[in-house]
């Protein structure tokens, strides 16, 4: 519906069988193929979603300063011990991913997909049916190899991750809600949220319509 409201084309990923890595490693290989056939590429998990279905990318890719030089970006983990890396930094969460295309990007893309090789990142096959997998590879191995100022945007937690009913460690998904940790409610959020955006649209409708939509009964008639 999101894509749908402001002209996106929408893609969802049927992940083949990978008996080599877990399951969620297809995201990683989704984001690769389909980046080359778009500038941007913007991924979120089944239990992710937009609150405010009416505020479009383009608007959030400016107020989280996603330049020309931004490979990906990726918001934080709650900053809990469990969510550490190797050297001690919060980890990024690989739910909800926005990939720029240029040759960087996917040089990162190609080095993330093959992490768990052991090739070019020795180490890294600890993370092909260990959670948390794919964002565990992301998280000791991609982002210091991709260090440049701008390579990796890192989005706030309290903005891009979390959801209300949780607000662990203040990720109340303000802009971009991941319900990692209360998934029985993303139901209702999403019929709230699409409530949010279409009543004030049936409202202008309405009101601009009202003289064909209100019917008066000749009042002698009815009597």
């Amino acid at each position: 519906m999101y894509a749908r409201i402001h002209g996106y084309d929408y893609k969802l990923v049927q992940a083949g069988s990978t008996p080599h890595k877990y399951g969620t490693w297809a995201k990683v290989q989704a984001l690769r193929d389909t980046i080359r056939h778009y500038e941007f590429v913007v991924f979120l998990d089944a239990d992710a979603m937009f609150p405010y279905p009416h505020i479009p990318l383009e608007w959030l890719f400016n107020y989280w300063n996603i330049t020309a030089e931004t490979l990906v970006a990726l918001a934080e983990d709650p900053n809990e011990p469990v969510n550490k890396d190797s050297q001690g930094q919060t980890l990024l969460n690989t739910g909800f991913v926005i990939a720029q295309r240029s040759a960087r990007a996917l040089g990162l893309l190609d080095a993330w997909d093959s992490c768990a090789d052991d090739v070019r990142y020795p180490g890294c096959s600890q993370w092909r049916h260990r959670w948390p997998h794919e964002q565990g590879a992301f998280g000791d191995h991609i982002r210091y190899d991709f260090d440049r100022p701008d390579d990796i945007k890192e989005l706030a937690c309290s903005e891009a991750n979390g959801c209300p009913e949780t607000r662990l460690a203040g990720c109340g998904g303000q802009l971009v809600r991941h319900y990692w940790g209360a998934k029985a409610h993303l139901p209702a959020a999403v019929q709230e949220s699409l409530m949010r955006y279409l009543l004030p649209h049936v409202h202008r409708s309405f009101i601009q319509e009202h003289g064909e939509v209100i019917f008066k009964l000749n009042e002698s008639r009815a009597n």
